[in-house]
């Protein structure tokens, strides 16, 4: 939430300044802090929102502003917003699961977090939304091929993002390392404790990045890449951003990054050095959509936001420089708006190297259902496979490296413990969230309890049972691997 004292103005002093500056929306935010400060709404009157997004403090900064603003001016009400802490979108995705399930409603709209909104549409869980038809026709229907909006209104494209890898130039060179090109760059020997990796049940990108290695190059060689990659990695972090800073400061080499971290480490000290790479052919378009949730204590307000965010006003928020006439005043945000206007209107203030990606071509390779199905149960196997058995994991690489990496043992380190189509029945049958309606008979919430129950106990079983599994394969491929080297 954005906070505001007030230092003593009155409210016709605060319209007076407003006056002198002559801006229209510093305008409204003056009007804001006198209401909100000086007595006119401190005990609570006024309209609220709450949001959910794994966005930086920057965006929501620049969308508390705008918005606050545009409120005030269209409904003569001032507006108090709030966004608490939930984590990332995986965590974003547990806690309103997890509201839902006990009945609580207290918050909104959830801004940003991927695929997660077409979960969060399968569990019955938001309410839709058609935009105004003005707004609704200027949207493009897809990008790259993907829908820019649910077809049923629940959720809306808000920015577009890619994902690709960010490295750092100068490391690599001075270490001779060879260039930076593709996904399985991160999986060769040379790169040996200098990725960058994240937990997948910690941040959505990085997750969104892994599924991406999977599909590129087939389940099975997909896996043995994010294997590999793991067992390169210097640690596994808890946030995606923690990526690009590390390659910036010079602890590791590369790792996978989506766009707009990368583009905004790139301005920062240590960013002369960086660059990032789409692998060619092998990363997709992903839009970051915005959507209100079922039982939103404030639907009105919401509804007022997503058509906020979704209009030119809030959409060059996203993609102009700070201090330009629509952008963002106190620090740029670097990413893709989904206006087609905002590109033709505005080419003069976009962020330096920013173009349209409006008519990319579409990636028919990538299963977007795919991708939503095992949203759940991906990162839990990945934890298993990278985190919870990390040190046996790199210990068991770095023997089969010294051992000359022969093709056998390879395979052995990283062939997936569970097949792709298994882990898609787990994803339906054990993963997928049991909701239960309060309003349900009490028969059903009993029946709904004990499968709920069930599906917990489950998800503990195997999550035991595949960090076992992958203990006693690297300590095997470990010690075949030191006796082969010592032939």
């Amino acid at each position: 939430m954005m906070k505001v004292t007030c230092t003593g103005m009155n409210r016709e002093q605060t319209m007076r300044s407003a006056t002198i500056m002559s801006v229209a929306g510093m305008a409204a935010v003056l009007c804001v802090i006198g209401l909100a400060g000086c007595g006119g709404g401190g005990d609570g009157a006024g309209d609220h929102l709450v949001i959910y997004s794994p966005h930086g403090e920057a965006a929501r900064k620049e969308f508390t502003r705008a918005f606050t603003a545009y409120y005030l001016e269209k409904t003569g009400r001032p507006v108090e917003m709030k966004w608490p802490d939930a984590g990332g979108s995986s965590d974003i995705l547990r806690h309103v699961e997890d509201k839902a399930r006990s009945g609580i409603h207290d918050v909104d709209v959830v801004f940003g977090g991927g695929p997660i909104h077409a979960q969060l549409k399968r569990d019955g869980l938001l309410q839709p939304y058609r935009l105004p038809d003005d707004l609704l026709d200027a949207l493009p229907k897809t990008i790259a091929g993907q829908p820019l909006y649910d077809p049923e209104f629940h959720w809306y494209g808000a920015a577009i993002s890619s994902f690709g890898i960010i490295f750092n130039r100068k490391l690599i060179a001075d270490r001779g390392l060879p260039g930076v090109t593709q996904w399985t760059d991160m999986a060769r020997p040379e790169f040996f404790g200098l990725v960058g990796m994240v937990d997948a049940s910690q941040s959505g990108s990085v997750r969104k990045a892994y599924e991406i290695v999977l599909q590129a190059y087939g389940y099975e060689r997909g896996m043995s890449v994010l294997a590999l990659m793991a067992a390169n990695a210097r640690d596994i972090g808890r946030s995606a951003s923690e990526i690009p800073r590390g390659c910036a400061q010079g602890f590791i080499g590369l790792g996978p990054c989506i766009d707009f971290y990368a583009w905004r480490q790139m301005t920062e000290a240590g960013g002369e050095h960086l660059g990032f790479v789409l692998p060619e052919g092998l990363t997709v378009i992903n839009t970051d959509p915005i959507s209100i949730l079922r039982d939103a204590p404030h639907a009105e307000v919401a509804r007022e936001f997503v058509g906020f965010v979704m209009s030119p006003r809030g959409q060059t928020l996203w993609s102009l420089r700070k201090g330009t006439p629509g952008g963002p005043v106190a620090e740029t945000l670097g990413r893709y708006a989904v206006l087609p206007e905002v590109y033709a209107d505005h080419q003069a203030d976009l962020v330096p190297g920013l173009k349209s990606p409006l008519g990319a071509p579409p990636n028919t390779s990538y299963d977007q259902a795919k991708e939503n199905a095992r949203i759940a149960v991906l990162p839990a196997y990945l934890k298993a496979m990278m985190i919870t058995n990390k040190r046996m994991l790199t210990d068991a690489w770095k023997a089969v490296i010294d051992a000359e990496a022969p093709e056998a043992l390879v395979a052995e380190l990283t062939a997936p413990l569970v097949s792709e189509d298994e882990m898609l029945r787990l994803a339906r049958d054990v993963w997928t969230p049991v909701v239960i309606d309060a309003g349900a008979p009490d028969a059903e919430k009993e029946r709904l309890g004990a499968e709920r129950d069930r599906r917990m106990r489950a998800q503990s079983d195997l999550n035991l049972q595949w960090s076992e599994a992958f203990r006693t394969r690297y300590k095997a491929v470990a010690d075949k691997a030191r006796a082969r080297a010592r032939r």
